[in-house]
């Protein structure tokens, strides 16, 4: 997590710049903006709390058995922080995808009631399976990175009380 954070810093700028990127036009930068905005302070909520646990983390030494279990219900909170995280960055990339399909269908002189049915639908499931992808991706994310850990350490922890 420590070596993401950076990284999650980063993206969340450059992903100020989507609008000029896929030629937004100038009509629906507010949307996006308000959206971006949102995404920022909620961001900004988890990235410092991110942030609490990476210096309380460098505090403990580790030579306790209560400092090691600190550490382990720490690393879990911040498991579950982070997967919430992801979640509610959700919104602003939906909103960022519906743009970028209204867009396209405008470049095709189209509008979105002027789909067939089949296409509306086809365009529903695909929303909703990739929503689907990306919860399930920041939860497989979250297990096989960070749980292996956590894992571990639980089991040097469940080892001690022996």
């Amino acid at each position: 997590m420590k070596k993401e954070f950076p990284m999650q810093v980063v993206a969340i700028i450059l992903i100020g710049f989507f609008p000029l990127q896929l030629g937004f036009p100038s009509s629906q930068y507010i949307i996006y903006y308000i959206s971006y905005t949102m995404m920022v302070v909620i961001s900004s909520y988890y990235l410092y709390g991110f942030y609490k646990f990476y210096k309380q983390t460098e505090l403990y030494t580790g030579n306790t058995k209560n400092s090691l279990w600190k550490i382990y219900h720490e690393l879990r909170l911040n498991m579950e922080r982070y997967q919430s995280f992801g979640f509610l960055l959700l919104p602003h990339f939906l909103i960022t995808i519906g743009l970028e399909i209204y867009n396209l269908l405008e470049k095709k002189g189209k509008t979105l009631s002027e789909l067939t049915n089949s296409y509306q639908q086809a365009l529903i499931i695909a929303v909703l399976l990739g929503t689907l992808s990306i919860v399930v991706s920041i939860v497989l994310w979250t297990k096989y990175i960070y749980g292996r850990n956590a894992n571990q350490l639980e089991n040097i922890l469940n080892e001690m009380d022996e």
